[in-house]
C-alpha cells in the first residue's frame, strides 16, 4: 500500500476506536512525520483525505483536529454488515437465498459500466440482526472483478474477501435511499405485511482505482434503519 494511504487508515482506526477522542488536536506534522518515519508531505497527504471523508477538520493558524461524530453508533456502510454488527455487539444471521452467475443485462451493464452480456455474480441474502429480520439485499459484482467468490464468503462477509482476500480496497459509493412499498416476497423475509414501507437503499459502490464493482438493491427494515453522513463544501 503506498505510504500515506496505510497513515491514513491508521488514523482512520485511531479515530475510529477512540485512540484520539472528540475534538482533540492531532499532533503537529512534524511530529507525525517522525513517528511514521515519513516526509510531512506524505503525512499532509493522509490527512487531506481525513478530511475529505469528514473525520477531521483543520484550523487555520491552530491545527488539525478530530471532528465530533454525528453519532457513537453510526454505522459506516461501506464497512460491510458484519463488520459493523460485530462493532456494535449484534448478533448477525445470514440466509443466502440466491447465489447465481448471471450476463449483464442493459440495465446492469450501464450500473457497472461493463458490456452487456459480461457475467455477474447475483447475491441475493436476508441478514438478521439479533434474530430480527435487517434487510434483504440484492447484489451484483463483474465476476472478473471480484475473482473467487465462494458461498462461505457470501455466508460470512463479501467485504471481508474483497479486502482481506483479493487485496482490493473499498473507496466510495453513490446511494440513492428512498422509501418504497414492499412487494409480497420482501415482505415474507423482512416479516412485515405485503405493502408495508421498506426503506431502497441503491447504490453503486468503487474500488480506490475508480472501479465499479458493486450495484445492490437493499431493502430495510424502517424501524431498524438508519443512516449518517457528513456533508463537506468543496
Amino acid at each position: 500500500m503506498v505510504k500515506y494511504l496505510d497513515i491514513y487508515e491508521t488514523f482512520k482506526s485511531r479515530i475510529n476506536d477512540g485512540y484520539y477522542e472528540s475534538n482533540q488536536k492531532l499532533p503537529d506534522g512534524t511530529s507525525l512525520a517522525k513517528e511514521f518515519d515519513c516526509s510531512e508531505l506524505t503525512i499532509k497527504k493522509a490527512l487531506d483525505i481525513l478530511v475529505k471523508d469528514g473525520l477531521v477538520v483543520r484550523k487555520r493558524g491552530s491545527g488539525s483536529y478530530v471532528k465530533r461524530p454525528l453519532s457513537q453508533k453510526h454505522w459506516p456502510h461501506l464497512h460491510g454488515t458484519k463488520e459493523n454488527a460485530e462493532a456494535l455487539g449484534k448478533k448477525l444471521d445470514t440466509f443466502v437465498i440466491n447465489y447465481s452467475v448471471e450476463p449483464a443485462t442493459d440495465f446492469l451493464s450501464e450500473r457497472l459500466n461493463c458490456e452487456e452480456g459480461d457475467m455477474l455474480y447475483h447475491v441475493i441474502r436476508v441478514r438478521h440482526l439479533d434474530e430480527q429480520p435487517y434487510a434483504i439485499e440484492d447484489t451484483y459484482m463483474p465476476i472478473n472483478v471480484i475473482t473467487g467468490l465462494k458461498k462461505q464468503h457470501i455466508e460470512a462477509s463479501i467485504y471481508e474477501h474483497i479486502t482481506q482476500n483479493l487485496g482490493l480496497k473499498i473507496h466510495s459509493s453513490m446511494m440513492e435511499i428512498t422509501v418504497k412499498n414492499s412487494t409480497d416476497e420482501e415482505a415474507k423475509h423482512l416479516r412485515l405485511s405485503s405493502g408495508d414501507k421498506v426503506v431502497n437503499v441503491e447504490q453503486v459502490v468503487y474500488l480506490d482505482n475508480g472501479e465499479i464493482f458493486e450495484y445492490s438493491n437493499s431493502k430495510h427494515v424502517c424501524e431498524t434503519y438508519s443512516f449518517s453522513t457528513n456533508f463537506i463544501k468543496m
